[in-house]
């Protein structure tokens, strides 16, 4: 062998290497900057905002004048920080759902909470007359078949 072939084996060999190492370090890297599962924390700010949302889901009004609507203002909240909070969490803090749905089908809760693979979600309106037919803002918790909210946020039903 000469030294010439010696040394271009050599280069490929580094190059292969490189070309194998290094997209692990780009996947170990962006593994290690992905954000966390979920955001929720059993803390006091966490147990205000839900306590706002409940106090929020209280003040809806189940009735009213006629041609009188309603949206509750705490649709402006963010609630990205509840990503992460288990869904019976959610429910001890907010009442049981409202509805159910997933990309198929909807209905409505058994006892609590809706059935796994369906995601909770709560009404923060009310529609002007009950023969009127639409929609609101919703409080969605996106569980993805799992018993903790993946996500939790505002979806306009219609």
């Amino acid at each position: 062998m000469a030294a010439h072939d010696w040394y271009h084996r050599r280069v490929i060999f580094r190059y292969l290497r490189h070309v194998f190492v290094i997209p692990i370090l780009v996947a170990a890297a962006l593994a290690a900057c992905k954000t966390p599962a979920g955001n929720y924390r059993n803390d006091a700010a966490h147990q205000q905002l839900l306590q706002s949302l409940r106090q929020c889901l209280v003040e809806v009004p189940s009735r009213g004048e006629k041609n009188q609507g309603f949206v509750s203002p705490c649709i402006r909240l963010d609630v990205s920080p509840l990503n992460g909070i288990s869904r019976s969490r959610l429910i001890d803090a907010l009442g049981p759902a409202r509805f159910c749905t997933n990309s198929f089908d909807s209905s409505f809760p058994e006892k609590d909470d809706c059935p796994l693979d369906q995601n909770p979600q709560w009404s923060f309106y009310r529609l002007a007359d009950a023969i009127v037919s639409g929609g609101g803002p919703e409080l969605v918790c996106m569980a993805n078949k799992t018993r903790s909210c993946v996500t939790v946020e505002w979806r306009r039903s219609q």
